[in-house]
């Protein structure tokens, strides 16, 4: 009798509350962060999405092997309803074979195109179609010790020759010139290529590059890359421990004093906030490279995108997955995200949030973003090689530039690759398009 009463209440009650539906999962796949980072996802991002409508759930599988888990789910035609990769580049191999969808009418619908910075957003057109969103715009810069510059009375440099100076001073003393390495991932060598074809042969050069109207192995390019070298050989980048070296150690030494400098891109804030507090929370500042070539204007900031997301061209749920993006296309979205990830979520938004709240390591990340914000804005802007350069000719700036500074191969052989490269990806259709700077 108990047990009848009992189901005829479940059967009343379920009849009063209407039919229940369940939700269509929409299936997002990031790399394997840590549980604070996964959290920190998961109130900014997971539960609004889910509370804000009735018809779609997210679900995000975090995973250690993600780039490669991608390539081969995506590539035989499964994986997650949102793609991650490692940079637009990586895009491209993906939309070629079709794998992904274009999202052009999701981009008008949503006003991402007025929303977002053209030039970061510009990574995304490939072959004819917006094929991905950036979720982050890092630019290249120089990270420096507040504290270690004013004991030992030197100022922010903006020029090579001051930096230089500083450096060499930082030798003698004992300390690393900068800190910086590879170690676990060998894109980070990108990083310095970027930061010295920018800041020597210029961003309009590359623009040409990009376009198929420069030569990949003029005397420019040759220049850039040996003064690279010389850097390397000198020990600027890390020294003898450029290879054991990584963000997440650099950063450690940066704040222990150390030295004075940490030339990475803007997402490294995010280790930054595991050693820059308490008394050194205030310590740490940002500044765009330091400028190498006076014919051109300070700040420039070489821009690209830390990652992206796309559409898998067989969910079944891509109305879905384009308004997961949009919310994370949002002002509340940036903000939210960096009370406790700073760095890596930097929307690429015309009008960037503040938080006049923040303190420390999140005021210092609020300070950058507004810099790097309105030099994009103003044209003054370069090409990170991750973002804008297909991904063979990327592959010759990670690979072989290592082999450059270990002296198994000259910047002219380099070049040449790169050429020869860039040459069979262009007939391909797979450079991004790029948008011109402006000064």
């Amino acid at each position: 009798m108990k047990r009848i009463f009992g189901s005829a209440l479940v059967i009343s009650a379920t009849l009063g509350a209407g039919p229940a539906f369940s939700k269509d999962k929409i299936t997002m796949w990031f790399w394997g962060a840590s549980p604070a980072y996964q959290q920190a996802l998961d109130e900014a991002l997971t539960k609004p999405f889910n509370a804000s409508q009735d018809q779609y759930e997210l679900v995000i599988e975090y995973r250690t092997s993600v780039d490669n888990d991608v390539r081969t789910s995506v590539m035989a035609g499964q994986g997650p309803d949102l793609v991650y990769t490692s940079g637009p580049s990586d895009v491209t191999p993906l939309a070629k074979a079709g794998k992904l969808a274009p999202m052009e009418d999701y981009a008008k619908k949503y006003g991402w195109s007025e929303r977002l910075l053209r030039p970061v957003l510009d990574t995304c057109q490939q072959i004819g179609h917006l094929y991905c969103l950036p979720p982050s715009v890092m630019a290249d810069g120089m990270y420096y010790n507040q504290a270690v510059l004013a004991e030992n009375g030197w100022d922010v440099p903006k020029n090579k020759d001051d930096l230089e100076k500083i450096m060499k001073a930082a030798q003698e003393k004992g300390m690393y010139a900068s800190v910086t390495g590879n170690s676990g991932w060998q894109p980070i060598n990108e990083n310095y290529a970027s930061i010295f074809l920018n800041q020597i042969v210029g961003p309009k050069y590359i623009y040409e590059l990009l376009t198929g109207k420069e030569d990949w192995s003029s005397p420019e390019m040759n220049a850039a890359i040996k003064e690279l070298d010389r850097w390397y050989k000198a020990g600027y980048l890390g020294g003898k421990d450029y290879f054991s070296l990584n963000f997440d150690s650099s950063i450690a030494l940066l704040q222990q004093k150390r030295s004075p400098f940490f030339f990475a891109p803007s997402f490294s804030y995010q280790w930054a906030v595991n050693y820059f507090k308490d008394d050194s929370a205030d310590d740490l500042g940002f500044a765009a490279f330091p400028n190498m070539n006076s014919s051109q204007p300070y700040p420039i900031y070489s821009i690209g995108s830390a990652f992206t997301y796309s559409i898998n061209a067989n969910s079944q749920v891509k109305d879905g997955a384009a308004m997961v993006l949009d919310m994370m296309m949002s002002k509340k979205f940036a903000t939210d995200i960096a009370k406790v990830w700073p760095g890596y979520w930097s929307i690429p938004l015309n009008d960037f949030p503040n938080d006049p709240t923040a303190t420390g390591i999140t005021k210092s990340y609020y300070d950058a973003m507004a810099d790097i914000t309105a030099a994009v804005k103003q044209g003054h802007f370069g090409y990170k090689i991750v973002a804008f350069f297909p991904p063979a000719t990327k592959d010759v700036f990670i690979q072989d530039l290592e082999s450059v500074w270990l002296s198994k191969e000259t910047p002219e052989e380099m070049l040449e690759k790169a050429g020869k490269a860039f040459e069979k990806e262009s007939r391909r259709g797979l450079v991004p398009q790029v948008t011109a700077p402006t000064f």
